[in-house]
């Protein structure tokens, strides 16, 4: 088994995403909305602060997708999906994606 990891980086890669894990039936997962730390960081030190007010404070949109697959086959076929759907996931700006193996607890 593995759980799979994504930290996306806009809402209309978000949607793409949970549209291929519905067709791949992956309804056993999490969606939580996070914080860029970049925006954390311009809240809580004023240094950061004043650098974020220089560069327009564009705030950063992140969700975070977890799941887990049963096997390394289905993260394959998620990827082709996303492809599909011209969701790039070799783009830094679209996000990131990691898998951890496990073992369910029993």
């Amino acid at each position: 088994m593995w759980l799979f990891f994504a930290i996306l980086k806009n809402e209309t890669v978000t949607e793409k995403m949970l549209s291929a894990m519905l067709e791949l039936e992956l309804t056993d997962a999490a969606v939580v909305d996070g914080e860029a730390v970049e925006n954390m960081a311009a809240r809580t030190f004023e240094l950061f602060s004043e650098v974020g007010r220089l560069f327009s404070e564009r705030l950063r949109y992140n969700r975070v997708l977890i799941c887990k697959l049963p096997d390394r086959s289905v993260a394959d076929d998620l990827a082709r999906l996303c492809r599909d759907d011209g969701l790039d996931l070799t783009d830094p700006e679209t996000g990131f994606f990691m898998m951890i193996p496990c073992e369910p607890w029993p």
